[in-house]
C-alpha cells in the first residue's frame, strides 16, 4: 500500500486525528513515531508510520538535563504569544515565552489580551508601550492589543491579528494557562462564545479534532490553520528559567533591559506595576 500525506490535527489516548485528501482518518502511530499537533506524516492504512521533517518547532524545554525540549507544536508560520492584561506583569515571563517562539522558526508575534480589563486608556497604552520595548528582543515582532468583548474598543486589534494571519497560513498559539488563548482561537476560528462569559463558558474543554486540554488543529475562515497548545508556564519546573528561551535570549536581554530600566519612573514591573 502506497503510504499518503496527513496532517496531524490532534491526539488522544485513541490515536491521531490526520487530516488527508480523502478526508479525516484516526491513525495509530507506530512504536517509533512521536507526532505532535501540527506535524505532516504518512499514512499507511490507519497507521501512522512516519512524520516528515519539521519546517518549525515551539520547544518548551523543562530544564537542563531535557536536551531536546517537549515540541509543543509543529511547522507553524506563526506563533501567538498570548499575555492577558492585569496589574502587576513582569518582562521574565513573557521574555521567555517571546524566546520560544523566535527560537521555533516561526514569526513571533505578541498579543495583549482582555484589554478590556484596563482601567483606562492612558494605562493600556503603557503596557502596550512596555510590551512593544520587549518585543525588541526579538526584531520584527508586531504587539497587537485585542478582546473579545462585543462592542468593546480592543476589537479593532482582532482585525489587525487577522491581517497578519493571511490565507493559508499556519499559527500556534502559545501562552501560560489562563491567558485567553482558548477564547481567542474560538474568536479568530469564528466560533461563538457564550455571551458573558470570557471563556464562553467552556474553560478547560478541549476543541473537536484536539483530545486533550487546549490542544489542537482549528480551521480559521478562509484558509489556515491555528495550532492550539495546552497551557505554557512561562519557566521551567517551580518556576524557573526555561532554558531553551535563555538559550535564545540571552543575546538580546542585556539591550532590551537597559531601555526598560531607562524608562518612565524607572518601572519594574509593566507600566510601573511592582
Amino acid at each position: 500500500m502506497t503510504p499518503v500525506p496527513g496532517r496531524v490535527a490532534g491526539i488522544d489516548d485513541s490515536g491521531c486525528r490526520c487530516l488527508t485528501a480523502a478526508g479525516p482518518v484516526l491513525a495509530l502511530p507506530g512504536p517509533d513515531v512521536v507526532p505532535v499537533v501540527g506535524d505532516w506524516g504518512l499514512l499507511t492504512g490507519d497507521d501512522l508510520v512516519a512524520v516528515l521533517p519539521r519546517a518549525s518547532a515551539v520547544r518548551h524545554g523543562r530544564g537542563p538535563d531535557d536536551v531536546r525540549g517537549e515540541v509543543l507544536a509543529a511547522n507553524a508560520d506563526v506563533v501567538l504569544v498570548v499575555v492577558a492584561f492585569a496589574d502587576g506583569l513582569t518582562p521574565e515571563p513573557i521574555e521567555r515565552l517571546l524566546g520560544l517562539a523566535a527560537a521555533s522558526g516561526a514569526a513571533p508575534v505578541l498579543v495583549l489580551s482582555q484589554v478590556d480589563r484596563a482601567p483606562d486608556g492612558p494605562r493600556l497604552r503603557s503596557v502596550l508601550a512596555d510590551l512593544a520595548v520587549l518585543a525588541e528582543g526579538c526584531p520584527g515582532t508586531p504587539v497587537v492589543g485585542v478582546s473579545t468583548v462585543p462592542g468593546h474598543p480592543g476589537e479593532a486589534g482582532l482585525a489587525r491579528l487577522r491581517r497578519l494571519l493571511p490565507v493559508a497560513t499556519t499559527a500556534a498559539v502559545i501562552g501560560a494557562p489562563g491567558a485567553g488563548k482558548t477564547t481567542l482561537v474560538d474568536v479568530l476560528g469564528g466560533r461563538n462564545i457564550e455571551a458573558g462569559h470570557p471563556d464562553g463558558g467552556r474553560a478547560g474543554a478541549g476543541h473537536p479534532g484536539g483530545g486533550r486540554p487546549g490542544g489542537g488543529l482549528v480551521p480559521l475562515p478562509g484558509g489556515g490553520v491555528l495550532l492550539d497548545t495546552p497551557g505554557c508556564p512561562a519557566g521551567g519546573p517551580g518556576g524557573g528559567a526555561d532554558w531553551l528561551a535563555e538559550r535564545y535570549l540571552i543575546r538580546s536581554r542585556a539591550a532590551s533591559r537597559a531601555r526598560w530600566r531607562a524608562g518612565p519612573r524607572g518601572r519594574r514591573g509593566l507600566a510601573g506595576g511592582a
